[in-house]
């Protein structure tokens, strides 16, 4: 028995001008790079397979694009597609899949084999779904030279029209090979149910096609409406004042209350009430898994107010006045207070007590 002869096919897959592939960016193909695309392609280095659809990881192929060519008359890339397995040529004959959809990778992608130029990524066939570039003509598979092919776009041109000529191609297949033949080429019922087909002459059928442009809807300025706008920008910037107002009035208070209690330092206040004031407000934080978030502005101040004292202000046995003494420790924590810091205190305190009233913060600017 004779080896079966190999399948090919050189088809159609693609021609200049701008399209809307499937991902919605519009994309513009010029005469050059169709041509440099042809060009570049390494059936050896980077094969681009036949596949179904437009499959993510290129499979299953069921052929491989052996090269491509660039017609600048008909302005059309082809492809010379061989290795068809005989299942996937049967059903393209069938009528299964009538039209391709090439794929490429972009002349900057990563995983362009030829960087510089539009490369096929593969051909896919397509059933139901429209092609993004209309125009080309059928997919057909034969392996008998011998066969007259022809090729339709039903989608595109009159079902009457297109039945007279199918109509007067029946009629050369039966002079020239017998009624035989033409039925299996071209069955009679076919063509009767095309010239049977109603077509409403003043309504085209939709196809993919480039958009056309749309002028932007010329509207003349509202007068009313920008005095709106511009009242409601004030009272919003105004709002937002206020909002920074009334924070910034409870983070000094609340850095105050952090002084009082000996858990902040009196010059570090104005630098507690600064970073809570840059905290966002509307940002919010979780320590751990399962627990409810909470502002960061009020998750900063649970740290600041679980800090232990950093100055008592307590009873001590002080060293005698000129004696040499460093830091000095209060028993109830343990912790060093600078002399200085412990003298400007208590200067504070006595400057209270002589000045009723005042209160501690105020003091302590008072002796510094």
């Amino acid at each position: 028995m004779a080896d079966a002869k190999p399948i090919t096919a050189r088809i159609e897959v693609f021609r200049s001008g701008t399209f809307i592939p499937m991902n919605g960016q519009q994309l513009s193909f010029s005469a050059a790079d169709l041509k440099a695309m042809a060009d570049a392609y390494d059936y050896d280095t980077a094969p681009a397979p036949v596949v179904v659809g437009h499959p993510k990881t290129d499979a299953p192929a069921f052929g491989w694009a052996q090269s491509f060519e660039y017609d600048a008359t008909a302005d059309r890339l082809y492809a010379n597609v061989g290795e068809i397995t005989p299942a996937f040529a049967d059903a393209v004959k069938n009528g299964t899949y009538k039209k391709v959809s090439l794929s490429f990778h972009r002349p900057d992608h990563a995983a362009n084999p030829v960087p510089g130029a539009w490369y096929p990524k593969h051909v896919g066939f397509l059933g139901g779904a429209a092609p993004a570039v209309t125009g080309l003509r059928n997919v057909q598979f034969s392996t008998d030279d011998d066969t007259v092919e022809i090729s339709a776009d039903f989608g595109e041109r009159g079902f009457e029209e297109t039945a007279s000529l199918l109509r007067g191609l029946r009629d050369f297949i039966i002079e020239k090979f017998g009624r035989e033949d033409a039925d299996k080429a071209l069955p009679s019922y076919s063509i009767e149910w095309l010239q049977e087909m109603e077509i409403d002459k003043s309504v085209r059928q939709p196809s993919f096609s480039a958009p056309q442009p749309k002028e932007p809807p010329v509207t003349k300025p509202d007068p009313a409406s920008a005095a709106r706008e511009a009242e409601f920008k004030t009272r919003f910037e105004n709002l937002q004042k206020r909002e920074r107002e009334l924070a910034n009035a409870d983070n000094v208070a609340f850095a105050e209350t952090l002084v009082t209690e000996g858990k902040l330092l009196a010059a570090s206040k104005d630098k507690v009430v600064s970073i809570l004031n840059a905290l966002p407000a509307e940002t919010a934080v979780s320590f751990s898994e399962g627990e409810a978030e909470v502002p960061v502005v009020q998750a900063i101040r649970d740290i600041l107010a679980a800090q232990p004292k950093v100055v008592s202000f307590g009873a001590a046995d002080l060293p005698a006045s000129g004696s040499e003494g460093g830091d000095v420790a209060f028993a109830s924590d343990g912790l060093a207070v600078d002399r200085d810091q412990l003298d400007t205190h208590n200067r504070a305190k006595a400057y209270q007590k002589s000045n009723p009233g005042t209160a501690y913060l105020d003091a302590v600017k008072a002796v510094s």
